[in-house]
């Protein structure tokens, strides 16, 4: 008599046990992605916002009496746009060296995620205090960082 070999299909506990674990580090490799991108997302708004904020302090300045720009701008600060209180502060240095011909220069520093500051200004107050100029130009410095020379109309 011939007897028939009952086949058995179906995945083996091991099996499935290996395929749940592969698929874990697959999902946790792309939520991890996910995460990057979000943060990244984040530091190019926030550069984008200081950036134009840069720009719009520009633009106030240029507009204002050339012989008053020194004495109105120069060593101060000033509140960016789209960040919330404390989050973010910007910087004016006006080099008159040449009054003639004036060097402006504005910069934003910000406070990214993880509460890591973004810019010189370690403690976004906007003055050059103690150990902020790592680079020595007597002006805080930032990614988001403009500068310009203003002559005479």
């Amino acid at each position: 008599m011939l007897i028939k070999l009952r086949q058995k299909s179906g995945f083996t506990l091991f099996e499935l046990v290996m395929a749940v674990a592969i698929l874990v580090v697959a999902i946790t490799g792309i939520l991890a992605i996910f995460a990057k991108f979000i943060a990244l997302n984040e530091d190019a708004r926030n550069l984008t916002l200081a950036l134009t904020a840069c720009q719009d302090k520009m633009e106030e300045i240029r507009n204002s009496n050339f012989d008053t720009v020194f004495a109105n701008y120069n060593a101060t600060s000033f509140d960016p746009d789209g960040f919330t209180l404390n989050e973010a502060k910007g910087a004016v240095y006006v080099n008159n060296t040449n009054p003639e011909l004036l060097e402006t220069y504005l910069s934003v520093s910000w406070r990214g995620i993880s509460n890591r500051i973004i810019g010189e200004d370690t403690n976004l107050n906007g003055a050059l205090d103690l150990g902020e100029d790592l680079n020595g130009d007597t002006r805080l410095n930032s990614p988001a960082e403009i500068s310009t020379l203003m002559s005479r109309r």
